[in-house]
């Protein structure tokens, strides 16, 4: 690897440089089809990005020069305590994305790894996530993540 690679936290002036990563993701999990136009999905997160990033959720970055190639997001969410963890909170990682271009290059892992060190400076020690991407699922499971047999969801249309 160069040394002009950086990982960092985003922040509100990085929203621009998110927006394709994060549409791209859906693009990637919806194989094309979003149902939506694209510029209204992008409008909508933008949006969510203006409102809530570096409030409850965080996101961060893997450029290489000024481009952002990878991302990775840090929700808090805040549950009741347990028996393990008394912090009441949660970590959920979501959007996390790598261009098709620099994939296979250590970007994601390192990207990941600087969202978990940053959730553990702010003391969550519990974890969930969620995908089908079975490369994705080959380095959480190298990073300690073990599946979930008890979790469920809905949708309501």
């Amino acid at each position: 690897m160069t040394n002009n690679i950086k990982v960092r936290k985003l922040e509100k002036e990085d929203i621009e440089k998110i927006l394709p990563l994060r549409v791209g993701l859906q693009i990637y999990d919806y194989e094309g089809n979003l149902g939506i136009e694209k510029e209204e999905l992008e409008e909508k997160t933008k949006y969510f990005l203006e409102q809530n990033l570096n409030q409850d959720l965080y996101m961060f970055g893997t450029f290489v020069g000024d481009e952002l190639v990878s991302i990775c997001g840090l929700i808090i969410f805040k549950y009741f305590p347990d028996a393990k963890d008394l912090s009441c909170k949660v970590g959920y990682i979501a959007s996390v994305f790598t261009k098709e271009e620099h994939r296979q290059k250590g970007y994601q892992r390192m990207v990941f790894e600087k969202c978990l060190d940053f959730a553990k400076e702010l003391g969550i020690v519990r974890y969930k996530l969620s995908t089908k991407n079975p490369n994705a699922m080959k380095m959480y499971a190298s990073m300690g993540f073990k599946d979930d047999i008890n979790a469920k969801k809905m949708e309501i249309l």
